[in-house]
């Protein structure tokens, strides 16, 4: 058998196809580097630079001190903002009793908050402490400020400070009542007075006693008491008290001589 015979007999050995192993690793790779792109993409466009941040249920907290609080400020990153540790770093100021923190795209913060609203004053060993609806200690001063929470009389807080929670039962049953007064009402009650506690006394801001009596129905005493201070700023005639001792609330009228 000649060269050329033998040549002839050879078989060609077909070519050997790419290990598939290697075609997904590539294609990983591939993915991967895409998202890197898109990512580094987010992280630099501009268009996700903050904006807009809107704050949102204060009342008594400046909007600078929630931002100041939540560390967010305007310029930043939205996707550098950790809402969850923004939360928690309001809700360790005691003058937040609620927080929430949410991305509004493009390019803005949403924050909401409900405040620890002070509903009521009363004294202590060194001046004066500002109460919430559930008896917190907000705030601690030695002269009483403007007038625009009632003053709880015929109770004294002894070892009270910022922080710290009452625990006198006849003192969160007026919290509780106060507390259900709007941001209009409140103000116009300047005095309650619980020295006897079958025989609660309020007083308004024009000297109209709002006789509560014992701390009980405290919904429905709130919403006649909040009714009344409405009517009174429209009424002509003298009004001596509101009486809520008994079952049926009624108005007594000072005598005209």
């Amino acid at each position: 058998m000649d060269e050329e015979q033998m040549q002839d007999l050879i078989i060609e050995e077909p070519p050997r196809p790419r290990s598939k192993k290697w075609q997904w690793l590539f294609q990983v790779f591939g993915f991967l580097g895409f998202v890197a792109v898109a990512a580094a993409a987010v992280v630099y466009l501009p268009v996700f630079k903050l904006e807009t941040i809107d704050v949102k249920g204060t009342s008594y907290i400046p909007p600078e001190d929630i931002l100041r609080i939540a560390g967010v400020y305007k310029g930043q990153h939205m996707f550098q903002v950790e809402t969850d540790k923004a939360v928690q770093n309001l809700r360790k100021d005691l003058r937040i009793e609620q927080a929430a923190v949410k991305r509004t795209f493009p390019n803005g913060i949403l924050i909401e908050v409900e405040e620890r609203r002070p509903v009521a004053c009363v004294a202590c060993e060194f001046g004066f402490l500002d109460l919430d609806r559930n008896g917190m200690v907000l705030n601690a001063y030695r002269v009483r400020h403007l007038q625009t929470i009632p003053l709880l009389s015929g109770v004294t807080m002894r070892d009270a400070y910022i922080g710290d929670k009452v625990k006198d039962e006849q003192t969160l049953l007026a919290l509780d009542y106060l507390s259900q007064m709007d941001s209009n009402t409140l103000p116009q009650i300047v005095e309650v007075n619980l020295a006897n506690p079958k025989y609660v006394v309020g007083r308004t801001a024009n000297a109209v006693e709002i006789r509560v009596g014992v701390l009980e129905r405290l919904e429905e005493k709130a919403e006649i008491t909040a009714s009344f201070i409405e009517d009174l700023r429209v009424t002509t005639k003298p009004i001596e008290a509101l009486d809520m001792t008994t079952s049926a609330p009624f108005v007594i009228f000072r005598d005209q001589k």
